[in-house]
């Protein structure tokens, strides 16, 4: 059942320009030094508000890159997880809105990191989760497959950090805001991000080496779906999708 708010269905709203909203951009990064200085620029670029990288117990040259590029690093003496990442960067950040974005994405521009913030400081959604869109084949199709599991999202501050073993999930984050979200209702909508792609694992590790991380991930995520499950109220639905009080709202 689409949102009530007109602007929310509307399939033909372009991406607003970067600048007309507020929000903090948390980008978590492990081992990334190759990647994160573009997506901090971009971050930049979009003049949304502050830009953090939270450093997750990099060993090369995450922090010094991201703030050669301009952001502010938190750096952690030892690695969280992307979870733990998150929580960490949301907790010192002080914005009501925050957006995440991964530190290894490949066509990113301004105009999509304001589009993930705008439906969220707008007041009409909670989350705006990001859809590759014609990117590269592979992980467009991965994410049409498990959209579910796209990192790039803008959200309330106070929900993100009220989501049950974020700092836990590692991995799994997605997958732990996905399905709370469901369940308790949130207001969602989805946002194509046109171009917009992912440095696979094994480009930056090589293939089996690469290949072992992916199956930890997968192995995080399950984790974490099972644990949610588990943990949730007798008659409270744990849906997959986050499509909140409803059915989720696609933005073209």
């Amino acid at each position: 059942m689409p949102s009530s708010d007109p602007r929310a269905g509307s399939r033909d709203r372009p991406l607003p320009a970067p600048g007309p909203v507020a929000a903090d951009v948390i980008i978590p990064a492990y081992q990334e030094a190759p990647n994160v200085g573009r997506v901090v620029e971009v971050a930049l670029a979009a003049g949304i508000g502050r830009v953090l990288v939270v450093d997750d117990g990099s060993t090369d040259e995450t922090a010094t890159v991201a703030r050669t590029a301009g952001a502010e690093v938190l750096s952690l003496p030892n690695n969280r997880g992307k979870g733990g990442a998150i929580v960490a960067g949301a907790n010192a950040c002080t914005g009501a809105v925050i957006v995440m974005l991964d530190a290894d994405l490949v066509g990113l521009k301004p105009e999509h990191v304001a589009a993930l913030a705008e439906p969220v400081c707008g007041g009409w959604a909670d989350m705006a989760r990001g859809t590759f869109e014609g990117g590269r084949w592979r992980t467009t199709t991965a994410q049409h497959v498990t959209p579910q599991l796209n990192g790039q999202r803008g959200v309330r501050r106070e929900l993100l950090l009220a989501v049950p073993d974020l700092e836990g999930s590692r991995y799994g984050v997605e997958v732990a805001i996905t399905m709370h979200a469901a369940a308790a209702g949130w207001r969602c909508v989805s946002v194509p991000l046109q171009g917009v792609s992912q440095v696979m694992k094994e480009e930056k590790l090589g293939f089996w080496r690469g290949l072992r991380v992916r199956l930890g991930m997968y192995g995080d995520i399950v984790a974490t779906f099972l644990r949610t499950r588990r943990s949730a109220k007798p008659g409270t639905r744990t849906p997959t999708h986050d499509r909140g009080a409803g059915e989720e709202v696609e933005r073209k």
